[in-house]
This record gives C-alpha cells, structure tokens and sequence, in this order.
C-alpha cells in the first residue's frame, strides 16, 4: 500500500485524499439505505429519520436546482471524480485534460443523481403520498427557510411510512437553519408546507 502510495504523483495523491472518503461515505449510504436505517428520530417520536433522500413532492420551483446538489450526490461526485482523476493522470493524456475529464464525468453523475431521485419521488408521490398528512408534524429543516414567506427552504419528514423532502416556507421573521426542528401548519394548493420553529430562538 506504500510502495503504491509513494509511487503517485502529488496531485494524483491528492485526488486520492478525496476519493477514499468520499467513497467510505459512500458505502455507508447505501448500507444505511439498503437496512432503512436513519439518522434521528423524530422530536415528537414519530419515526422521522434523518437521511439525505431527495424526495420532492411537491412542484417545480426555482429551489428546485439545490436538490441535485444533495449530500448523496456530492459524495458520489467526488469519489468518481477522485478515482477517475487517479487512473486518468497514469495515462499519456496531458494533465490538464484527464482533470477535465475527471470534474466533467464527477459533475454528470451528481446531476445525475439528483434527477434520477426526482424521477424515482414523482413515481412515488403519484401513488399514495396525501402532503395534507404533514399538517402538525414535526420536521426537519434540510435547506434554510428564508424568514417572512421570502423564498422557499426545504424540510425532510416521514409521512404515511415514507421519509421524504419537502418544499416549505416560513412566517418567522428570521431564517431557520439547517438542522433546526420546525412544525407543520398548513399546505398550500401547490403542495408547499407552512412551517413555524417549535420555539422562539430559531
């Protein structure tokens, strides 16, 4: 493993940097996905769990471009990028176009990805998903919600026994973060939550 180690060039060392855990990740995803096992329960234990499905029930809008850039897909981006990069610079290919090639196809497989999950949400949510059942649940915030119906944010929870993602606006004067615990109030016609922090120091 040395000899291979010190047998690369530094820059083909560094995209190995980038590649092993991004690919260790990536393992641990898939495994957790494959056993249906999550992250955190739900504060009103219900059985919320906290992992990076891209799961969008609800319509298209201009918030809609952050969900190809999920963690999953930033993971696979960087393992296939690093690995590609590694074998690429070994070639007579000049360095500066294996890299290229290497970003170009990292790039592909996270859009992808994104849109792949897309596809795979709108099958689902075509069949039994109701978003009214999100009304007073508890959910977590997966992109900041821009306070005062600014803009739109994105909030993870499970409903009818599936874990998914949801676009979500707030009435709150400050932005609520990523991470923070939010409630459900109410779903407009288009199939966006209305959400308020579960206290005042969000």
């Amino acid at each position: 493993m040395m000899e291979w180690w010190s047998g690369l060039e530094l820059i083909q060392q560094i995209f190995v940097c980038v590649a092993v855990p991004a690919t260790i990740l990536l393992i641990v995803q898939i495994i957790l996905l494959l056993i249906g096992f999550g992250g955190d329960s739900d504060i009103d234990s219900s059985t919320d769990t906290d992992a990076d499905f891209d799961n969008d029930v609800s319509g298209v809008d201009s918030s809609d471009i952050l969900s190809v850039f999920s963690f999953r897909g930033i993971v696979a981006m960087l393992s296939v990028m690093g690995w590609m990069a590694v074998a690429l610079l070994d070639t007579p290919l000049p360095k500066w176009l294996a890299i290229l090639i290497s970003v170009v196809c990292g790039f592909a497989v996270l859009v992808l990805m994104g849109y792949v999950m897309k596809a795979m949400t709108k099958l689902e949510s075509s069949g039994n998903i109701n978003v009214t059942n999100t009304i007073g649940k508890v959910a977590r915030v997966y992109i900041p919600i821009p306070p005062n119906c600014n803009a739109t944010g994105k909030v993870t929870l499970t409903v009818q026994e599936t874990f998914s993602e949801f676009t979500a606006i707030t009435k709150h004067n400050e932005t609520i973060k990523t991470g923070a615990y939010v409630r459900v109030v109410s779903v407009d016609e288009a199939g966006t939550l209305l959400v308020e922090p579960l206290n005042n120091n969000q």
